[in-house]
């Protein structure tokens, strides 16, 4: 599928779960999947393209239930610390009181793990935490050897995120050329692909730089099966999680996970999860 066509998609499930709102609003730091309906929302932590237009594919298997995406700032937050206050607000403005779910792929994992931890710290309870193939930081951050060449993985990084076709390019591509092409596919500027690429940097410093605090509660972790990592595992979530860690495997890579096929599977687990985190609340 083209990036055109997956921003399309996406966009058009924002439309159909929201109604009419300005093209900007698809930007903006809390993106409303669906505002009506039932049931707690679930906010959902963008990865780190900084978009949460990814998480639209999981309208379909949600029911009726509310879903926000939140999205990073641009410029982005100095650090997780500040980037956490700015996502408690967001969520308060909506949701002023809890249970709150929370959920986050990738980079976005690490992200809801403190924005739950953050929310605990006020005293509200926190009923749904989901991290889909998400590791804890180490707390270490090296600058990186090669910093065009780093900018250049996450601007393909980005390209992945919205679905574009793959381009192999070669030894001497830079990350201009990528966002150009990606501006082609896609439909979107390539200034705003380009703050994009910068906001990731900046996310990943963030987290990565962060030492993760502890949960009080279950955590569901659901892990792509088809990624090769070592020894790290889901489980380095344990130490920063005072319950039980349920660790599914789903059969796809790390950047497939937002795609059809993996949120078929996804996608009713969440569901199931949820149902049973709700009517356990309501008994």
């Amino acid at each position: 599928m083209s990036g055109g066509r997956v921003v399309a998609q996406a966009r058009g499930l924002v439309a159909g779960g929201q109604g009419a709102h300005p093209p900007l609003a698809d930007t903006e730091v809390l993106l409303p999947l669906r505002t009506t309906g039932s049931g707690v929302p679930l906010f959902c932590v963008h990865p780190l393209s900084g978009l949460g237009w990814c998480y639209a594919g999981l309208l379909p298997y949600l029911g009726r239930r509310p879903v926000y995406c939140l999205q990073a700032r641009r410029p982005p937050a100095r650090d997780l610390p500040a980037m956490v206050a700015g996502h408690l607000a967001s969520i308060r403005a909506v949701q002023p009181d809890g249970p709150y779910q929370l959920m986050g792929w990738s980079a976005g994992g690490s992200i809801a793990h403190a924005v739950a931890c953050g929310l605990q710290r006020e005293g509200a309870d926190v009923g749904f935490l989901a991290l889909l193939d998400s590791f804890p930081s180490t707390g270490e951050h090296p600058p990186p050897a090669d910093p065009a060449r780093d900018r250049l993985d996450l601007a393909r990084t980005l390209a992945s995120d919205l679905g574009a076709r793959h381009h192999p390019g070669g030894p001497e591509d830079e990350a201009a050329s990528v966002l150009r092409r990606l501006a082609r596919d896609s439909g979107l500027s390539e200034r705003l692909l380009s703050e994009l690429v910068e906001t990731a940097l900046a996310t990943r410093a963030a987290v990565r730089r962060a030492l993760p605090g502890t949960f009080r509660g279950d955590v569901l972790h659901l892990e792509a099966a088809r990624e090769s990592r070592g020894t790290l595992t889901p489980h380095a979530w344990a130490r920063h999680i005072d319950g039980r860690l349920d660790v599914r495997r789903v059969d796809c890579r790390h950047v497939d996970m937002m795609r059809p096929g993996p949120l078929s599977v996804i996608g009713p687990v969440l569901a199931a999860e949820l149902a049973g985190r709700n009517a356990g609340a309501a008994g």
